[in-house]
């Protein structure tokens, strides 16, 4: 068996954006270019359980369906003025045939983004659009950012202020825009209905307003838009089936912002609204891996019935909601990513325990393998995620996971390194994970779990409110505990931890609060929620919702602040940031680096520049390369002692 390296990272292939109509299944397949520091990006056919490629241009990452033999998909470039004096943001157009041939160049859009929706009838192509209102107003593109709406970026996305996704309408056969609307709002979910656009939003303002979107419906031939309901909710999902929208929001109750989202009906004959049903579960894949970069979806309508995904602990199951009833279609032990119809039979994309992505039919009742995508583990020393049970914070029995080390003997001491998730409402379950198999072939055990505040048992086990490094932070200790006593080959003097987001959050703690860990790397953390209420995309309704406090009260987000504790810390700390993450903004690496330093104790920082907060599952090949060789290297040195000299 050989090891597991961080190169192998280029050999996987990432899938996502799957849609079916008639025989046909098209999805889309990425793969790291070390080459071009990028990922290339194309679509890939499935007819008859035979797969073939459909483009190779590189940069194809979606595409609505005409009909069962042909799609349009978008590609983005620049486009000259007649004097040639300024290049501007253009997406091209292009109709590509299933049978074979050549994509064709149909139309050129001034706009960035361009992302096909579907057809609203057989020649009306429905996309949205990004549209920057300050040029309208007169301002020109350069060094300067005109800022007067909160948030005024998202992370993963830039400045977006007065930038707003926009719906247009596109008449094939005349080759002209007919409709083009949505920009006094900020559009949350789309759908296409009936030939009908019906897509929900808030009105755009000052400050993005929460629990207030609304449900429009345009009609493309009438060109009339209306205002169906008003709701109490932040819709994310919405679909149409029969008489009925079908939609999935929350109106942060009970738990705020982590609410699980309950299944709405609007009928569009009397425009009423009723609750279809309570779900205390989450929606859609939550389990982390950082081999999964292309997006995917929770929902699919197929024969007027509703199909949905949910988190169940670690692993995701397929529902189906029909005339008022659920029932459970399908319980997969890993992830399902990406899934939809044709046929009348169900295909997925999705990762196995220990597995990377492949395709799946449903066949006679059963899920069958169709793909032989991932070449790249072959050989290669994949460990077996095995299960630790330990009793959690809240009195519940709870299930962590441990990877042996490459060539494990029993008779030996080893390393460990704990690994947090982010979120806190997300998951880890036991689908390949590039970096823990990294360590466990480098000669590390590789502990992870879901503490309290994790996805996938309901509302109140997620309910993280004020309790941000107490019952989180014990379930930690706790379940670090379990794995000494089970596994006496660890040795106790020679532990890691290391996570980003949340679990950056949590390692920053955990290094305030312990000198258990003999070397920490905390990645995109939050070390300071005075200042991250003030510069995070997400910082005054996340920091208020999840402290149950803001500026008004600083004590209470200053308790719950590792800087508070920073003179406690002695853990030798490396800390990887981006300076374009704009959900934990730099600025908080920043003070907990400066905090390490002037305390004495050994800290090194790692700013990747023109990353954001995605870096690790999503950032340019380089620098994830580079990224996880720090992170390794400084494991290796601190842990390792002599077996890392040479």
């Amino acid at each position: 068996m050989k090891p597991v390296e961080i190169s192998d990272l280029y050999s996987f292939r990432f899938f996502g954006g799957l849609k079916g109509k008639g025989r046909n299944i098209v999805f889309v397949r990425g793969q790291l270019d070390e080459k071009a520091n990028d990922i290339r990006c194309d679509l890939m056919l499935c007819r008859d359980k035979k797969i073939r490629q459909l483009t190779s241009r590189g940069n194809v990452r979606a595409f609505a369906f005409e009909d069962p033999k042909t799609v349009w998909f978008f590609l983005s470039g620049a486009s000259e003025k007649e004097d040639k004096s300024e290049k501007t943001a253009a997406s091209r157009l292009y109709s590509l045939s299933l049978k074979g041939g050549e994509a064709i160049q149909e139309d050129e859009f001034p706009f960035a983004g361009c992302t096909p929706v579907g057809f609203a009838d057989d020649h009306l192509l429905v996309f949205t659009a990004v549209k920057d209102l300050n040029e309208e107003a007169g301002s020109r593109p350069g060094d300067v950012e005109v800022l007067d709406e909160t948030p005024w970026y998202a992370n993963n996305v830039g400045f977006t202020s007065k930038k707003r996704q926009i719906i247009c309408v596109y008449d094939t056969q005349k080759k002209e825009t007919i409709a083009r609307f949505g920009e006094e709002f900020f559009i949350s979910a789309i759908t296409i209905h009936q030939n009908r656009v019906y897509f929900s939003a808030c009105k755009a303002g000052p400050v993005h307003p929460l629990h207030e979107d609304e449900i429009f419906e345009f009609d493309p031939k009438t060109g009339l838009l209306v205002s169906l309901a008003k709701t109490n909710l932040d819709i994310y999902t919405l679909n149409g089936v029969k008489d009925t929208l079908l939609y999935f929001g929350s109106d942060g109750n009970p738990i705020g912002l982590n609410s699980n989202a309950n299944l709405y009906e609007l009928s569009l004959d009397s425009r009423k609204q009723k609750c279809g049903m309570r779900w205390d579960e989450s929606i859609g894949n939550t389990v982390g891996t950082d081999c999964a970069v292309l997006g995917g979806n929770m929902t699919a309508v197929s024969e007027d019935r509703l199909f949905f995904t949910a988190t169940i602990v670690n692993h995701v199951t397929l529902f189906c909601f029909e005339d008022g009833a659920l029932h459970q279609v399908l319980e997969w032990p890993g992830t399902i990513h990406s899934f939809g119809f044709a046929d009348g039979r169900l295909y997925f994309i999705g990762a196995e325990p220990s597995g990377l992505q492949e395709l799946y039919v449903m066949d006679e009742g059963d899920p069958k393998k169709i793909s032989d995508f991932q070449t790249g583990l072959e050989d290669k020393y994949v460990a077996r995620a095995r299960p630790v049970f330990f009793t959690g914070s809240e009195g519940s029995s709870q299930l962590g996971w441990v990877l042996y080390p490459m060539d494990f003997h029993e008779d030996e001491k080893y390393p460990a390194i704990l690994d947090i998730h982010g979120g806190p409402k997300t998951v880890y379950g036991t689908v390949f994970y590039h970096e823990m198999q990294v360590w466990a072939s480098k000669g590390y055990f590789v502990f992870f779990c879901n503490p309290f505040g994790s996805d996938g048992q309901g509302n109140a086990y997620a309910d993280m409110r004020g309790r941000y490094g107490t019952a989180d932070c014990d379930d930690l200790m706790r379940f670090t505990d379990a794995v000494l006593e089970q596994i006496p080959q660890i040795d106790e003097n020679r532990l890691g931890v290391t996570g980003g987001s949340y679990g950056g959050f949590m390692t920053n703690w955990i290094v305030t609060h312990t000198n258990r860990f003999k070397a920490a790397a905390t990645q995109r953390s939050i070390s300071n929620w005075i200042s991250f209420w003030g510069t995070s995309d997400i910082g005054p309704e996340f920091t208020l919702d999840q402290q149950g406090a803001d500026l008004s009260s600083p004590d209470v987000l200053w308790e719950h602040s590792p800087m508070k504790y920073i003179a406690n810390a002695k853990t030798p700390t490396l800390l990887i940031h981006s300076d374009e993450d704009y959900r934990c903004p730099l600025e908080q690496g920043y003070q907990m680096f400066n905090g390490l330093l002037h305390n004495g104790v050994e800290a090194r920082m790692v700013l990747f520049h023109h990353e954001n907060h995605e870096l690790s599952r999503s950032g340019r090949p380089q620098n994830r390369v580079r990224r996880l060789e720090e992170i390794t290297d400084w494991m290796d040195s601190h842990l390792k002692g002599k077996e890392n000299e040479a």
